[in-house]
């Protein structure tokens, strides 16, 4: 199989279908992009593309993404149940497919550069692409979210990697970087109540009691009155889904609630949903090389 880079950019609206469609429909017709996914979440105000093709194609779709999504929406009034500090808050290259990380950074920081020129935006970069230690974690940049971003960005420690060193309200700053792939998934608790997450997600995102690289946001669906948890995996080799809902479970028990269903958020890697079939059916020395398709596509690539 060939190297793959695909890229997975959060944008922050996700109410307006019609938006969605239309821009959808700009990026189908870029030659040379593969659009794969589009993934509207009402409840975080969020909508997550996921794309991939030549490098042109890629940056042409990103460029048109940030110039559809900044010329709509206003964060001045933007309402969400999740982090964010811009319009786009975040543009991850993602490595895929055994396709080198270094790639994946290059591309990403002259992304970033000429997205900052284009748009006059204040670009971050984050994970494999930063330049400092503490911009390596998306949590660290998105921390005072876009309400405190601009007094942030008055300390000398926060200023953009590229663009202006003014935060502009009504577009916020946004995040590009290279990382390898992870995980989001929604777990809804069998309650309103919001404490409940807000506690799991306290106990579970500390270093000494919970996971690390685990991302835990506690939210409601106001229009079916559930508490949930938003959980991002930032290593799921090392961290199984499986083991981390399990220890949701564990921690809501204090409330005598639960887990009522799990929800996927965007593209998810097969290994991850193996790893917790493997787990939960007690399957024993199972690989991704005893499903059907995958051995199939194995030979008949082969003869290609």
């Amino acid at each position: 199989m060939s190297q793959i880079i695909s890229v997975v950019p959060n944008i922050c609206e996700g109410r307006d279908e019609a938006f969605i469609e239309k821009v959808q429909e700009k990026l189908e017709a870029v030659p040379g992009l593969v659009l794969l996914d589009v993934s509207m979440d009402q409840v975080r105000n969020r909508t997550i593309f996921s794309f991939t093709g030549r490098k042109e194609a890629i940056f042409e779709g990103g460029f048109l993404l940030y110039d559809a999504a900044l010329g709509h929406i206003d964060m001045r009034n933007h309402q969400g149940e999740y982090p964010r500090i811009g319009a786009v808050d975040v543009f991850p290259f993602v490595a895929l497919r055994d396709a080198p990380i270094a790639t994946a950074v290059s591309w990403s920081m002259q992304f970033a550069e000429e997205v900052a020129r284009r748009f006059d935006l204040p670009v971050y970069l984050f994970a494999e692409s930063a330049r400092t230690k503490v911009r390596r974690d998306i949590e660290h940049i998105r921390e005072g979210e876009y309400e405190g971003f601009a007094a942030k960005m008055d300390d000398p420690a926060w200023k953009p990697d590229f663009g202006p060193d003014r935060f502009p309200p009504d577009k916020g700053a946004t995040i590009i970087g290279a990382r390898l792939p992870i995980v989001n998934f929604k777990a809804y608790l069998t309650t309103p109540n919001e404490e409940a997450a807000e506690w799991v997600a306290k106990v579970l995102s500390d270093p000494a009691t919970g996971f690390s690289g685990v991302h835990f946001y506690p939210a409601l669906d106001r229009t079916r009155n559930e508490a949930l948890l938003n959980i991002t995996v930032g290593n799921f080799q090392s961290t199984p889904l499986y083991r981390i809902l399990e220890a949701v479970k564990t921690e809501l028990r204090r409330f005598g609630t639960g887990v009522s269903r799990v929800e996927m958020v965007g593209l998810v890697p097969q290994q991850a949903m193996l790893d917790s079939a493997q787990h939960y059916l007690q399957v024993f020395g199972f690989s991704v090389d005893d499903v059907v398709e995958n051995r199939l596509d194995a030979i008949l690539g082969d003869r290609d």
